[in-house]
């Protein structure tokens, strides 16, 4: 029984080793920002008056076509990274909480998608390429939930 606890442990501390970091270089890093036009974001952060909020869960109906890519598949992870993005961008630029304003359209996430793909000269996009867009969706998500007043 021991012998099988070690054996499991050597397993799971090889998987751990052998995952590949994301790049250190920043200008890699902060690639996409070049794809996406600039955002403004309030200094104050405060709640849109009257905002009616709608978490993009009950907005299925309108998810754009192209949001399947992000729900199974090989570049699921990456496109789900870049699409938080660009959604919650929408919604603070628009400031819109309804559907309209989170569900957004799928070209964006197309074009981000490309210009990673070209710039880490890759096929298929990993979270290690988007790690850092997954991190600015979620800073851009706190603002995004305070202007709504709720949850995204």
């Amino acid at each position: 029984m021991m012998g099988g606890a070690f054996a499991l442990i050597a397993i799971i501390s090889t998987a751990a080793w052998a995952e590949t970091t994301a790049p250190a270089d920043i200008v890699q890093e902060d690639a996409y920002l070049d794809v996406l036009p600039k955002i403004e974001i309030p200094e104050n952060v405060q709640p849109i008056p009257g905002a009616v909020n709608e978490e993009f869960r009950n907005c299925e109906a309108a998810w754009p076509a192209g949001y399947a890519l992000a729900r199974s598949g090989p570049e699921a992870r990456a496109l789900r990274d870049i699409y938080g993005l660009v959604r919650v961008r929408n919604v603070i630029e628009t400031q819109n909480c309804g559907c309209t304003g989170k569900v957004a359209t799928w070209e964006e996430v197309e074009a981000v998608a490309a210009a990673l793909r070209d710039h880490h000269d890759v096929q298929r996009l990993s979270w290690q390429q988007t790690k850092a867009i997954a991190e600015e969706a979620a800073a851009l998500t706190a603002v995004a939930e305070t202007m709504c007043g709720g949850s995204f």
